[in-house]
């Protein structure tokens, strides 16, 4: 495999909706829920082959904060990224808001046409307090031509998948995003209908097995079988 590929990463967002905790749990697989807010910003990388290209990313990753008085300064941090993850918390609909209202807008001033954008729906974990539409955020996801991830730094939930196909369409500019949800509906439909084929099954299938064991043994108690 040849050497890895420098490609740096920057996370966006409002204070609070887990971009440090995302990174942690992507770099280290912990989770800390007494992390400390990002002042300012802060770095670190991570390495991850992929086999079907026999090639390699080294992930160079910016944490930024989100405080609206370091706005200013998260500029110097994204400005050349080639990967611009925006999150925002599902149980916070103000961070979605800022997120399509200001940080978007931001981005596309300050970085090149040609970056990948994912949608972080992180804290998915909290999807009892949700005020964020799922599907609402996948079609503002398509209409930015951006990937859509729904994460949970907490239960380790997306974030390696998210990792996996940012580096899919690093290395394949033809990946289509919108071609692998519509496979995931798919894949989640076919689940749907298994089920409910599961259900339809006439019961007492199990009494009838059940029979035919009392009868085996029985037979087994008169001399076997013949």
């Amino acid at each position: 495999m040849s050497s890895a590929e420098s490609v740096k990463v920057v996370l966006l967002g409002e204070s609070g909706v887990g971009k440090t905790s995302i990174i942690m749990q992507f770099t280290t697989g912990s989770f800390d829920p007494e992390v400390v807010t990002s002042i300012s910003a802060q770095y670190v990388s991570k390495t991850v082959e992929y086999d079907n290209f026999q090639k390699a990313i080294k992930f160079d990753i910016w944490d930024t904060a989100g405080q609206e008085k370091y706005r200013a300064l998260a500029k110097i941090f994204y400005k050349e990224a080639k990967v611009v993850l925006l999150v925002y918390d599902i149980s916070d609909r103000k961070s979605f808001e800022e997120l399509k209202g200001y940080w978007y807008n931001a981005i596309k001033e300050n970085v090149d046409s040609d970056a990948i954008i994912a949608i972080v729906a992180n804290k998915s974990d909290l999807y009892n307090s949700s005020q964020v539409d799922e599907n609402e955020a996948k079609e503002y996801a398509k209409s930015i031509n951006a990937l859509f991830q729904s994460t949970s730094a907490k239960s380790n939930v997306g974030i390696n998948g998210l990792f996996d196909n940012i580096g899919q369409k690093y290395f394949d500019p033809n990946f289509d995003f919108n071609a692998l949800d519509s496979k995931e509906k798919e894949q989640y439909q076919k689940k749907k209908e298994e089920t409910k084929q599961k259900k339809k099954e006439p019961k007492g299938m199990k009494i009838t097995n059940e029979s035919a064991k009392e009868k085996d043994k029985e037979k087994k108690k008169k001399g076997g079988f013949c």
